[in-house]
């Protein structure tokens, strides 16, 4: 695979391994575009590594990526934490500067792609634009209002271009600030002015920099769907993994396409019955933001 053109980086945890299993399996899909796809063992168990990363090695464009000292009897075990596991910033500052193909993109666990079009649609984008560094599927303006529920404070919020599935030229690499959250206090007030992960990096690139970024054309959302914050499920297991991912593409793209807002609503009441008391992510979704919300102010634009 010396030919390859892009590298798709995806972090699994123990928390989303179930849904990343449809995520992983999904990249097989992609033809004519050569790839890998690296898969960052963040403190997975190892009796999940046995489970699925033999599996997922059967593949060739899979690549794992494990650390020898991130075993069963060292995990942490505090409460207080985000469990035992890296924080994507972290990771993201570290490796992505080891990969060396052209283009490389963050993938999230729980995107799944449905169909493969918008992808080269996307690398065309960055291959046409000799300025254009970086290309996510969705976008996220600034929202100078934005309630924080993990504060319970009004912040501003700046404007990211989403990490789940975004793309990046190999000299965004050349950029030495960090992937974290950011904050800073506005000048006379208490109100936060605050870049969620990878924004304040972005902002980097487009501002220091020069480049600009991009988001991709609202129409092909029916391509892929992202499960949003997955992790915070905490009852979606195995037994249940695979009726919540149906009744979560029929929410989004109908069994008939776009306009079947029949099949919409019924899957929406379905997965409300079904899983109401467990998922969250129209409410969690990193933001703070309803998907149905975002997906609104990306048709607007």
């Amino acid at each position: 695979m010396n030919n390859t053109k892009i590298t798709f980086f995806m972090i699994v945890t123990d928390r989303d391994v179930v849904i990343a299993d449809y995520a992983v399996r999904s990249y097989a899909k992609v033809k004519g575009i050569p790839f890998k796809l690296r898969v960052y063992s963040n403190w997975v168990s190892s009796a999940l590594k046995k489970k699925y990363f033999s599996s997922w090695r059967k593949f060739e464009f899979v690549e794992i990526v494990e650390n020898e000292w991130q075993t069963d009897d060292k995990k942490p075990i505090d409460p207080k934490l985000e469990g035992p596991f890296e924080k994507c910033a972290t990771i993201w500052d570290r490796e992505l500067k080891k990969i060396e193909t052209p283009y490389h993109a963050t993938v999230d666990a729980d995107f799944e792609i449905l169909n493969t079009k918008f992808i080269p649609v996307m690398l065309e984008q960055l291959e046409r634009n000799p300025n254009l560094v970086a290309i996510s599927t969705d976008y996220y303006p600034t929202n100078p209002e934005c309630y924080d529920s993990y504060s319970d404070e009004v912040i501003c919020l700046n404007e990211r271009w989403n990490t789940w599935f975004c793309i990046y030229k190999q000299k965004a690499l050349q950029c030495n600030v960090s992937h974290a959250y950011y904050e800073e206090i506005v000048s006379g007030t208490v109100r936060r002015n605050a870049w969620d992960e990878t924004a304040y990096f972005q902002k980097t690139l487009k501002d220091i920099y020069g480049f600009d970024l991009e988001v991709l054309d609202f129409k092909y959302q029916p391509c892929f769907i992202h499960y949003g914050a997955f992790s915070k499920n905490v009852a979606i297991d195995e037994t249940n993994v695979a009726i919540y991912r149906q009744l979560q593409i029929l929410r989004k793209n109908g069994l008939f396409g776009n306009r079947d807002t029949i099949t919409k609503k019924m899957a929406e009441k379905l997965d409300k019955i079904i899983f109401g008391r467990v998922d969250r992510t129209k409410y969690v979704d990193g933001w703070g933001k309803d998907r149905d919300e975002n997906n609104k102010l990306l048709e607007a634009k």
